[in-house]
């Protein structure tokens, strides 16, 4: 954080300190309940976690007029409505400058439509990756810290190459979400540029009660392998029914990152998940990664089981904060302007 004082005090006269004063206002809109609750609490704790650093490296400096506030924690609950009620709440009440999330797509794209956008708020969501929120129209408000599904699509189908065979026929299912429907659009494209084949293509709705007729519509034909993309809490009804089928392997099945979860696969089972594998962003090995998952471990009160995601959320705070220190203001128009500089090669370390 040693990058706050030199960007709070550039421009000072020789000797002196710039005097900046400033509040930033950060809320965020988590799934703590819904198909990505297992997520949810652990990405509130890295935004809180980010925000103690950045006003004890404030207070280390001396620059005694910025802070850093975590206005409130809503519950986005992992679908549109709930995410734009928050999202609404924030902005006119709280008067955030910045909101971090939703973690799902779904949610994210409209509360950008509905909420922040239109408000001319910072949104930047620390998971979702539907392509589509690329294209909104969003004035330079909306940003995303994980890579867009473009690129999830190339790595999944060339993993479904490795692990079927060349030119091997693939059935695949998908949520019939934002993040869903896109993302196998994207797979099924650059699997079949990869000489796949594709048999049975499934959709079904999240909030369903059963997934039975799903299930062995998924498991038609005889295809070497199957690719599913789902939340964790959907999966969770949807693999009893594909255990029931008969006909389907959790060891011939290819997953997404939402399933990247420890205490999910527990809960569902061996039946269900064992050798299940999949595809997911990482920065494993990597020194940050390292010293971000101590810093977790020590600082986490009451966290659940360490998934891999909340160094994204940890990320979208102290991007809000630098380039809120950058801009010399918690104005969102000049947060903004500043995300690239301080996100951005060449950077500072």
């Amino acid at each position: 954080m040693c990058i706050a004082a030199a960007s709070a005090t550039a421009g000072a006269n020789r000797g002196e300190r710039e005097q900046v004063a400033f509040e930033l206002r950060i809320g965020n809109v988590l799934p703590f309940t819904g198909d990505l609750a297992a997520y949810g609490a652990n990405l509130d704790q890295a935004v809180k976690i980010a925000v103690a650093l950045q006003n004890e490296s404030l207070k280390r400096v001396k620059q005694s007029g910025i802070s850093t506030t975590l206005v409130a924690s809503e519950d986005g609950q992992t679908q549109a409505a709930a995410s734009v009620e928050a999202a609404t709440k924030l902005v006119k009440v709280d008067k955030v400058s910045v909101v971090i999330g939703e973690m799902a797509s779904g949610a994210t794209i409209p509360v950008a439509q509905s909420v922040t956008v239109p408000n001319k708020i910072v949104q930047i969501t620390p998971t979702s990756t539907a392509p589509q929120i690329t294209t909104i129209k969003d004035n330079g408000y909306l940003w995303r810290i994980l890579a867009s599904d473009e690129l999830q699509g190339r790595v999944l189908a060339q993993a479904a190459v490795g692990a079927f065979g060349k030119g091997a026929t693939v059935n695949v299912g998908a949520r019939n979400d934002a993040f869903g429907t896109a993302l196998r659009k994207l797979f099924v494209a650059q699997y079949t540029k990869l000489g796949g084949k594709i048999g049975a293509q499934v959709s079904w709705n999240p909030t369903q009660a059963t997934f039975d007729s799903e299930a062995g519509k998924l498991v038609d034909g005889d295809p070497k392998g199957f690719v599913m993309i789902d939340f964790p809490e959907t999966f969770e009804k949807m693999a009893p029914a594909l255990v029931r089928t008969g006909k389907w392997s959790p060891a011939k099945t290819l997953m997404t990152e939402a399933m990247r979860n420890a205490d999910v696969l527990k809960k569902v089972g061996g039946p269900a998940v064992e050798g299940l594998r999949g595809t997911a962003p990482t920065s494993q090995g990597a020194p940050a990664r390292a010293a971000f998952d101590r810093l977790f471990k020590q600082r986490a009160k009451g966290a659940k089981a360490y998934t891999g995601f909340e160094g994204s959320a940890f990320d979208a705070a102290n991007l809000a904060f630098l380039a809120a220190v950058k801009a010399k203001s918690s104005r969102p128009a000049r947060i903004k302007a500043q995300l690239r500089a301080v996100s951005g090669p060449p950077g500072v370390k």
